[in-house]
């Protein structure tokens, strides 16, 4: 937005402030600073010019959206208040400390959708690193968003909680994969189980969607990645899927539980991994341990293999036993 380096030339103090209406989004735009170098005293025999501040924030952001002054803007919010109603199909609602909360789906086909994406759009640039704003023209998009609806004096206010994009691939011959691309909660509304409740419910609607072959996920933070891990690990649980399982864990039951889960391959084989090491005494069973040890080196090794190649045997076997090490203390930080 501003340049490689994202800094701003020319300012003392300056304040970049973006306020939004709660439900529809509507912004209001508003710099403040203490000097600008154009407006200082200076000795240097040539003039030096601020950068322009509002210019590319204003590309970024929805141009219907962008209010024109805080009059304007306290008018929306007003209104937003008692008159805005989240758009597409509600297709999933839940209560977390006695507030209602609702998901909608919604499809890039509705225009009057799309337009509202362009605002919900600019947060991923804001709170998610190294995002891009996606291709509005592509109908193979479903955008999950989540609202709040509280009764305020007697009227149904919604408030913006968080989305999540999910992209439709081809799968051979006649199914299609699901791919959650960006996928984000407010911060107002973190650590509250929001993010859960969005990702359970798209996983259960894979599920239970024939056309879908399974759910991936696109470039997964660490925060999303834990959040995930839990979920399917409290799914499998409920589901008994590990019941009877022991390492080595052969390569057509992972399939099995992959199919029936719809989750992806690594994923199913980590959550296998976490599992068994759950259940697992080192002091009691060594053995078994030792089985685990393997069965995970084994994978550790097949993973690696292009970048293990160039090290002789000793260097591998370290290599692994490091990597065992790191994952072990990862699951156990899951669990």
């Amino acid at each position: 937005m501003y340049g490689q380096q994202e800094r701003v030339f020319g300012y003392k103090g300056l304040r970049i402030n973006l306020h939004y209406a709660a439900g529809s989004l509507a912004t209001l735009l508003d710099t403040e600073y203490t000097k600008r170098i154009d407006q200082m005293e200076t000795s240097l025999p040539v003039s030096l010019k601020a950068d322009d501040v509002e210019t590319p924030m204003r590309k970024m952001l929805s141009e219907s959206a962008v209010c024109s002054s805080k009059e304007e803007f306290a008018q929306r919010v007003a209104a937003d208040t008692r008159e805005f109603r989240p758009l597409g199909k509600k297709c999933h609602e839940y209560v977390h400390q006695d507030i209602a909360y609702e998901i909608y789906d919604n499809a890039f086909a509705d225009k009057e959708f799309c337009e509202y994406h362009k605002r919900i759009q600019t947060f991923v640039m804001f709170y998610i690193e190294g995002a891009q704003f996606i291709d509005d023209s592509d109908e193979k998009w479903r955008v999950f968003t989540v609202f709040e609806k509280l009764d305020i004096q007697g009227s149904t206010s919604y408030s913006f909680v968080g989305y999540c994009t999910m992209y439709q691939f081809f799968h051979w011959p006649d199914r299609k994969r699901a791919r959650i691309s960006q996928f984000l909660v407010l911060p107002p509304f973190q650590g509250q189980g929001h993010g859960s409740q969005l990702y359970r419910f798209i996983h259960s609607l894979v599920r239970r969607t024939p056309e879908y072959a399974d759910l991936t996920v696109e470039d997964p933070s660490e925060s999303f990645d834990d959040m995930r891990d839990r979920n399917d690990m409290r799914l499998l649980l409920d589901h008994n899927a590990f019941e009877g399982l022991e390492a080595p864990v052969d390569a057509q039951t992972v399939g099995k539980m992959q199919a029936q889960y719809k989750l992806s391959r690594r994923q199913t084989v980590r959550c296998i991994e976490i599992a068994l090491l759950k259940k697992l005494d080192k002091a009691k069973r060594p053995d078994e341990y030792r089985q685990y040890r393997l069965f995970v080196k084994r994978r550790i090794y097949a993973q690696n293999a292009d970048s293990l190649s160039g090290l002789d045997d000793k260097e591998k076997k370290e290599k692994v036993a490091e990597s065992f090490a790191a994952v072990e203390d990862d699951y156990h930080r899951i669990l």
